[in-house]
């Protein structure tokens, strides 16, 4: 409940901050009077050749895609209300080289020169921030300025002519919500982790890693990693770039592709996405070998047809499940139309942001939708997976308790199968089976075995007195008493009526007539309580037979067994009497 309730909040708040990273962060109190874009298809123009050049109006924002020429801007700076100094503030924050040109004070026909740009190490910066930019002062009413601007990335660019203060508060609220965005990206990285803990799924494993590789690629766009890079190696936050720019369609790919396979998409279509896996080592390969420029121009152009195939296999699924087919298909197509608007107006070919949001914040912004997106996909899934678990649990517990009953059922069907319901000793079908097998033994082994009949003397007078609930409580005392002189190897069990029957493992005619003299004695010494409040003494009369090494029958046995019993009766009754050796007393 708690992590459920943890993953509306962060929807919630993520779907607000999509908002405010939407809205124009526009600055107050612009100073560019004016501005003008040359393109230089060669590089080979200088600040002497472009001056005196017909230059092209813009709007202090331009994207001139992925393209080798340099771009120069030519400003028009209003002086500011307080002071000289004015902060140019140039996005994007992965333009390689940008010049600055303002003309001497002491000679107009002189230029000088400053320089900035993520291939630039931090602390050489003209301007020592993340964002770029310089610091100009303007003297007269309106000043010139002219921008050299060179990138391997997409030309996107964005200038605004700040007052410090202005600079300041604009830096600091996109500070405020880049680290906003980032705090909202790694609460759903760790919420990806720890559930990928939890439940194992590979989906939610390749989502933490793209939204690992999106995190990094977000910290590169907005300069994050200058600071943290070597003055020596400046270029290296322009391969990080360069690489993440590749590495979030990729993984994106990778992870579409563990997510398709749960709703069987065609197979030709699946082939499909693992092509476009391939096609992204060959990029980097392409950019290790100096072609950065056609390989992320070229990357930009896959991640589109990537992205829209991925609606394709969306569409060509079948096999309906959490979340479902529709909102699966809703979301590809979503991500799909915010990748194509953000591809095509890097390219320039789709001019639909206007001059108050930087192409980092839409960047940012798509960053923060695809969390939203995958994470209700992801979450609705884990909700489903975990209902579906609990119903089988369910169901596997109602199993196990069904299959639990079945089994004592069982055990207690085969328990009165082979006992007496009354005495609760084996019965005479499951005796004589245990005697067969102790018989067949014995003659094998040539060891001694002994059967004693027992019968209970005048049992119907018991009955006639007492009634059958006092012979059934008579029968069971025997029985008991019975079993207590017995030894554990011996089978004992009642064969019949007020009958019961016992074999002597192991014992010869000795130990087994002591055996019958002991039990004699004890079912005549035992005064048996009876329910109805009286009390009652029976005797026994025994039959004793001895296998004696013969190779005889089980029915014979018995015979003779019974035969002895029979002779106890007519004897007197409450005696012992061994097979054709008259009676013992």
């Amino acid at each position: 409940m708690a992590r459920s309730c943890s993953m509306k909040h962060f929807f919630a708040v993520l779907v607000v901050l999509a908002g405010l990273f939407s809205a124009p962060l526009a600055a107050a109190g612009d100073l560019i009077a004016s501005s003008a874009i040359l393109e230089d298809s060669g590089g080979n123009l200088t600040i002497a050749d472009v001056v005196g050049r017909k230059f092209i109006p813009f709007n202090r924002k331009v994207s001139k895609g992925y393209t080798d020429s340099v771009h120069w801007v030519r400003l028009r700076v209003r002086a500011p209300a307080h002071g000289n100094e004015v902060v140019l503030h140039i996005g994007s924050s992965f333009l390689d080289d940008v010049r600055l040109y303002e003309a001497s004070d002491s000679n107009p026909l002189e230029w000088v020169t400053r320089v900035t740009g993520d291939k630039y190490a931090y602390s050489q910066r003209d301007r020592v921030a993340i964002a770029l930019g310089f610091v100009v002062n303007v003297t007269a009413p309106e000043q010139t300025f002219y921008l050299r601007i060179k990138t391997t990335s997409e030309s996107l660019l964005n200038i605004e002519a700040l007052e410090p203060h202005e600079a300041l508060r604009k830096e600091q609220k996109s500070g405020l919500l880049r680290d906003v965005f980032m705090g909202l990206m790694l609460w759903a990285l760790v919420w990806a982790i720890d559930h990928y803990i939890v439940d194992r799924q590979p989906t939610i494993g390749l989502f933490g890693l793209y939204q690992a590789v999106y995190i990094l690629y977000g910290l590169s766009i907005t300069g994050y990693f200058a600071p943290f890079v070597p003055d020596g190696f400046p270029q290296m936050a322009d391969w990080l770039a360069n690489i993440l720019t590749c590495g979030v369609p990729f993984m994106f790919i990778l992870f579409s592709r563990a997510l398709f396979r749960l709703y069987g998409p065609a197979p030709s279509l699946m082939r499909g996405l693992n092509l476009f896996l391939l096609i992204f080592p060959v990029q980097f390969a392409a950019m290790a070998a100096g072609h950065t420029l056609a390989a992320i121009g070229i990357n930009a152009l896959l991640s589109l047809a990537a992205v829209w195939y991925c609606v394709v296999v969306a569409f060509s699924a079948r096999i309906e499940q959490a979340p479902s087919l529709r909102f699966l298909r809703a979301t590809y197509i979503v991500l799909a139309l915010f990748a194509t608007e953000s591809i095509l107006a890097g390219f320039g070919w789709w001019p639909t942001w206007d001059a108050s949001v930087s192409g980092e914040w839409e960047l940012i912004t798509q960053g923060v939708v695809s969390s939203v997106l995958i994470c209700s996909m992801l979450y609705a899934r884990l909700r489903q997976l975990r209902r579906d678990a609990q119903d089988s649990a369910v169901a596997l517990a109602l199993s196990q308790k069904t299959l639990e009953l079945e089994r004592a059922y069982k055990e207690e069907a085969e328990i009165h199968a082979r006992t007496d319901y009354l005495t609760g000793l084996f019965n005479r079908r499951y005796f004589v089976e245990l005697v067969r097998r102790e018989l067949a033994r014995a003659i094998r082994s040539k060891e001694p075995l002994s059967l004693l009949m027992m019968d209970i003397d005048h049992f119907k007078a018991v009955n006639d007195m007492w009634g059958h609930s006092g012979g059934d409580m008579v029968l069971r005392k025997v029985g008991q008493l019975i079993r207590d002189v017995l030894r554990e190897v011996d089978v004992f069990g009642r064969i019949g009526g007020e009958e019961f029957a016992a074999v002597l493992v192991g014992a010869d005619i000795e130990r087994a007539l002591e055996i019958a003299q002991r039990l004699r004695t004890v079912v005549a010494d035992a005064e048996i309580a009876l329910a109805q409040g009286g009390q009652v003494r029976v005797t026994v009369s025994l039959g004793l037979t001895e296998l004696m090494g013969r190779d005889i029958d089980l029915d014979s046995l018995l015979h003779e067994a019974d035969e002895a019993l029979y002779k106890a009766k007519r004897s007197g009754r409450n005696c012992v009497v061994v097979a054709d050796d008259g009676v013992s007393a």
